[in-house]
């Protein structure tokens, strides 16, 4: 016999209601649930063996209980952090559903239409960039009224919450970080789609040199590319390599946009003769999982992406319950990690 909501509410010694609340993941009016009761109704209903009827709920409440989650690529672990704190806040309440654009406009916009088919109940997408895909993510709020979350970046015109690291800090601290050092020759290299965050880290990157009078040493390489194959990414290093070394002044630091990018960037410098960090301190930036690696140890900038994501689902389940979000702009902070890529200058 299924257990019900009555039988947990006996033995937790609270309310039929309170039980619902606590197991959809919401606060009964203006009430705040605490932690301790969620936690104490949570236990009770899983050592029960309680098992909610989600096709009946979903009728009764108009809801499918699961959220659509678009990231951009699954090379690395940048959105598998974001996707992993995702699931931390959504869950057991709704199901994520994963799908994968990889900077394909086509395939974005076909993504976004099987989950609107699908009728999840909000999205969180890391959108492309394409100017071209910006109606769809208009129509989500304006013709489906589908709550929409956009993380790492966000999209002109388009009045939605953003989640994302503070690209303009995560640059300046590493510009200061390299300054400290010794550094006056930096080199920033950036590639993607000409989109807002890009523009965000060359800011941070211009401001931080300004502010320590390095703008005639330093300065930005920067490349278009529509996605980030290997292949695209080994060119890109091979090619701020050349670049490095037909500068008039040799730069003695260079921070890249990506750890992934920067892996590329000590491979093109083994094979080149150029020694890391006697030669060339490299800096890279998310400070993905095999940075920390004893034969890689780079330095990087660390972004909380479970937070991202944590911070992210939290701002979906609130606009699916029908709140107003207190603001539509959260920026996590980055830190610097100092590791074996880079020295300090003599």
């Amino acid at each position: 016999m299924a257990v019900t909501l009555k039988q947990i509410a006996e033995q937790a010694g609270v309310s039929p209601s309170t039980v619902s609340h606590a197991i959809r993941g919401i606060n009964p009016g203006k009430r705040q649930l605490s932690p301790q009761t969620i936690i104490k109704i949570r236990n009770v209903a899983q050592k029960l063996g309680y098992r909610p009827n989600m096709l009946a709920a979903g009728l009764a409440q108009n809801k499918t209980f699961t959220v659509g989650v678009l990231v951009s690529t699954l090379r690395g672990d940048f959105y598998e952090r974001i996707l992993e704190g995702i699931t931390e806040v959504v869950h057991p309440q709704f199901t994520p559903l994963l799908t994968v654009h990889n900077y394909d406009k086509l395939r974005e916009r076909r993504e976004l239409e099987v989950l609107i088919g699908k009728r999840v109940d909000g999205i969180i997408a890391a959108c492309s960039g394409d100017v071209e895909n910006s109606y769809i993510y208009r129509e989500l709020g304006e013709v489906h009224r589908m709550p929409l979350v956009l993380v790492d970046r966000g999209l002109k015109d388009i009045n939605c919450p953003v989640v994302r690291s503070d690209h303009f800090k995560s640059t300046y601290i590493a510009v200061k970080e390299l300054f400290g050092l010794g550094h006056r020759q930096i080199v920033f290299a950036a590639a993607g789609r000409d989109m807002d965050s890009t523009q965000i880290f060359k800011d941070g990157f211009t401001a931080a040199i300004r502010e320590v009078g390095c703008e005639s040493e330093s300065g930005i390489f920067a490349k278009k590319t529509n996605s980030w194959t290997r292949g695209e990414m080994k060119q890109f290093a091979s090619e701020i390599i050349d670049h490095v070394l037909g500068l008039a002044q040799r730069p003695t630091a260079l921070i890249l946009q990506a750890d992934w990018l920067a892996y590329d960037v000590l491979a093109e410098c083994q094979v080149r003769g150029i020694r890391v960090p006697a030669d060339l301190s490299v800096m890279g930036m998310e400070d993905c999982s095999p940075s920390a690696l004893p034969g890689i140890s780079l330095s990087t900038i660390k972004v909380e992406l479970e937070q991202v994501g944590k911070l992210a689902a939290q701002m979906l389940l609130n606009l699916i319950n029908g709140e107003v979000p207190s603001q539509t702009k959260v920026l996590v902070p980055p830190s610097v990690i100092i590791r074996k890529t880079t020295r300090m200058l003599a």
